[in-house]
């Protein structure tokens, strides 16, 4: 698999001189209303509820990585504007919120591509899997055109290093033994994008301390 994000916007419209600031400091500035609107896109792109603070938390960085980007590489950030236009449409520069979200998602996606890439292994699958409960997985013997039976998951050693394999060469062909039987594994897109959900939010685990002290060393060495 080539690492792909798996991103799904959700535009929210709203007033802001209605809304409150909840967080002045070092030039950044926060509204009530940005922070619920930001809380409603983290859970719409990640499935993950996260609290009040934790979200003040994200902006700050999202907003001081941003504006650092934008005053010292500001080359960098056109290219990434004119792509993120391209893939979502000139619209999106309208919301500078939405905008900014999605310019730091694709700025924190360089970190969980390259772990991906040169440090994901199968211990770290298997970790994945052991934390997927009641994982059913639909088998056949005849190439997926006809079900078998729903095979329940149960830590099988040789289908998560076929599924490693398929990750790393970008194939989808799985296979699974059962009582020393091979039969295909048939995993659908929305099967295969929920684990492919999983492996992405167990990088951002992973990488979010290094990913974290990166750019706050680049915002304080350059404040320095």
């Amino acid at each position: 698999m080539a690492y792909k994000l798996l991103f799904f916007i959700f535009i929210f419209i709203t007033n802001i001189s209605y809304s409150n600031i909840v967080y002045d400091k070092n030039g950044i500035i926060i509204s009530d209303i940005e922070i619920e609107n930001y809380i409603k896109l983290y859970e719409n792109n990640t499935e993950i509820k996260i609290t009040k603070n934790k979200a003040i938390k994200n902006i700050v960085l999202m907003k001081q990585t941003v504006n650092f980007l934008l005053k010292n590489n500001n080359e960098f950030m056109l290219i990434l504007d004119q792509n993120i236009k391209n893939e979502f449409g000139e619209k999106i520069t309208k919301d500078i919120n939405l905008l900014n979200f999605i310019r730091f998602q694709k700025i924190r996606n360089e970190f969980i591509s390259e772990y991906f890439q040169n440090n994901f292994d199968i211990r770290d699958l298997e970790i994945i899997f052991s934390n997927i409960d009641n994982l059913k997985i639909p088998i056949s013997q005849n190439g997926c055109l006809t079900i078998d039976k729903l095979h329940t998951f149960d830590d099988e050693k040789k289908f998560i290093e076929n599924f490693y394999n398929n990750l790393k060469s970008e194939k989808k062909k799985f296979e699974i033994m059962i009582d020393n039987k091979s039969y295909d594994a048939c995993i659908n897109n929305k099967l295969f994008n929920n684990i492919e959900n999983l492996i992405i939010q167990f990088i951002e685990s992973r990488t979010e301390k290094d990913f974290n002290e990166f750019i706050y060393r680049k915002i304080n060495w350059k404040k320095n």
